[in-house]
């Protein structure tokens, strides 16, 4: 993907407007849009160890505790302020994503079907930069913007299944999908004679494919402690490129993922959860264009849950949490990191007894990603609507 090398230029080294979820959408193969509902957001989880049903990508085991069919979105927006290290620019910009839905579907034999559709790269970004340079021994103003609009989903269908009263476990397939449009123009300004050089774009479109699979287990300790794990293999992530593309078709050795979760109750209506995660991200380091990096990346998280408590007579559990996470791609050479404080709560509409049929969650973030070259400060909203027993 040639024009990589152009926008990495234009955020290290020079001023201009940039706008996108992050600006580490740019670096690599973009910026991980993890598709975790609100409540593991909330309580600072990497997405495997809570107690309770979940449909979650990185915990097949989870889906194992639904016992009527359920299904469930989850929309998240962001509110992003940025600076460079060398304080030479700074700026705010916001966004939308949709990370998660999904349907699980019990069926015979104790076995869970599930089906989602789940975000895992983001690629959006764009930026501008006004400058100028020389021309026929003259000065020249000129526009150089880089667009990037894309990202890499999951399509994932499993099975879950309890194993008595104590043990579940899971298996999912995950079909990678998505696609990638890139364009570098140098657009100059009216008046200036371009006969002898012209407009300046280069660009193309990429299509994705591959396919991985996570297995994962969990078990009850009692009425006390709840442990599990996972495992994700990926095949290659290929990207295709369309004849007229100025850039090559490529192929990404995606990493295999590990994750542990537990979650310990310290008494009636109050438990405490952690969870790590850990992937190998260095195969794909050689794949990347210069000035962009790839390493080792790990991520851990905590989080307390009060269950019990109630707004208006209705069950509304409350969260805290805290995370950190080091971001696979880099921009210079070094390993960013996330890191946040969350808390948030669920609302129970409907509930049955201990069965709840309608709920909503919430979460709220405050976080900060850096490297060496820039920083970012944001809040990011999560909210996860569910229903069950349709």
């Amino acid at each position: 993907m040639r024009c990589i090398a152009l926008v990495l230029g234009m955020l290290v080294m020079a001023p201009g407007s940039l706008l996108g979820q992050s600006l580490f959408n740019a670096a690599g193969l973009g910026s991980p849009s993890e598709p975790l509902d609100a409540r593991t957001r909330a309580l600072g989880g990497v997405g495997i160890g809570l107690q309770g049903s979940a449909l979650l990508g990185s915990d097949p085991a989870a889906a194992a505790f639904y016992t009527l069919p359920a299904g469930f979105l989850t929309a998240q927006p962001s509110w992003v302020e940025f600076e460079r290290s060398d304080r030479a620019e700074e700026g705010t910009f916001q966004g939308t994503r949709f990370p998660a839905l999904g349907i699980a579907y019990p069926t015979v034999h104790s076995l869970v079907a599930t089906l989602a559709f789940e975000s895992f790269l983001d690629q959006r970004f764009e930026s501008s930069d006004p400058s100028t340079i020389t021309l026929d021994g003259n000065p020249v103003n000129v526009d150089d913007s880089f667009v990037s609009r894309g990202g890499i989903s999951q399509l994932r269908l499993g099975l879950a299944r309890r194993l008595g009263r104590r043990v579940a476990v899971g298996v999912s397939a995950a079909r990678y999908t998505g696609s990638l449009t890139r364009r570098a123009q140098r657009i100059f300004h009216e008046g200036v004679d371009t006969t002898s050089v012209g407009a300046f774009q280069s660009g193309g479109f990429w299509s994705y494919s591959g396919a991985s699979v996570t297995t994962g287990g969990s078990v009850f300790l009692g009425n006390v402690a709840h442990l599990a794990g996972s495992l994700t293999w990926s095949g290659a992530l290929d990207a295709t490129a369309t004849d007229d593309t100025d850039g090559a078709s490529r192929s990404y050795d995606i990493p295999v993922q590990l994750r542990l979760g537990a979650t310990a109750v310290l008494a009636p209506g109050l438990s405490v959860s952690a969870g790590l995660a850990r992937a190998d991200w260095s195969s794909v380091d050689d794949d990347l264009r210069s000035g962009a990096s790839a390493g080792v990346v790990s991520s851990y998280g905590f989080g307390v849950e009060l269950s019990r408590a109630s707004i208006l007579g209705r069950s509304a559990p409350l969260r805290l949490g805290y995370r950190k996470t080091d971001l696979p791609f880099g921009l210079k050479g070094g390993t960013p990191t996330e890191t946040v404080w969350a808390g948030g709560l669920g609302l129970n509409l409907s509930q049955v007894g201990e069965l709840v049929r309608a709920g909503v969650e919430v979460a709220l973030e405050r976080g900060e990603r850096s490297d060496s070259a820039l920083s970012e400060k944001f809040w990011r909203s999560t909210l996860t609507v569910r229903v069950a027993g349709f």
